[in-house]
């Protein structure tokens, strides 16, 4: 049973980050800026670390990323991974097993600008100084709005598939 519990949960993280890929890839044409894209390829991220866990949540963010960088024919900057490792592993160690709607509250905003300075580290070692912080100002700008919206479509499709996802954050019971 262990076993099939864990192909459930891989079916489940790769589902999840093909679903990231696909939102990415969107936008990153939508928007058509190579340096700058809108950070909504987090929200299954963000579902997959609070059902799965932290370490599940980081996997999706690296292999979502580096499919998305790949399909939007991208160069591939390493340090631009930072981002979505950190929207894979920041909800995971507070809400994995502790889900609430008030600390998804604090925790999206938080975890938006611990990405957003990755982003402009990145960016600050991969282009130069100007570009950086015309970015920077734009990503702190647009963090209180874009959290309001990624929070409002975590809490939702969270509730949604909550009787779906009980089966990866209950404790089994023992008979």
């Amino acid at each position: 049973m262990n076993g099939n519990k864990q192909l459930q949960k891989i079916v489940l993280a790769a589902s999840l980050a093909a679903v990231s890929v696909v939102i990415d890839v969107f936008f990153k044409y939508a928007l058509g800026i190579q340096n700058f894209g809108l950070p909504f390829y987090a929200v299954p991220i963000i579902l997959g670390s609070i059902v799965l866990g932290p370490l599940y949540g980081v996997i999706m963010a690296v292999v979502g990323d580096g499919v998305g960088v790949i399909l939007a024919n991208q160069g591939y900057l390493p340090m631009f991974v930072l981002a979505p490792v950190v929207w894979g592993l920041v909800p995971g160690l507070f809400l994995h097993k502790r889900y609430s709607a008030v600390k998804l509250a604090y925790v999206i905003p938080l975890t938006y600008f611990l990405a957003s300075l990755s982003n402009t580290l990145a960016l600050y070692i991969h282009f130069d100084i100007q570009t950086t912080l015309a970015l920077l100002v734009l990503r702190m700008g647009l963090i209180p709005f874009n959290s309001v919206i990624i929070y409002m479509v975590v809490k939702d499709v969270h509730k949604k598939l909550l009787p779906f996802t009980e089966r990866y954050t209950l404790e089994p019971q023992k008979t």
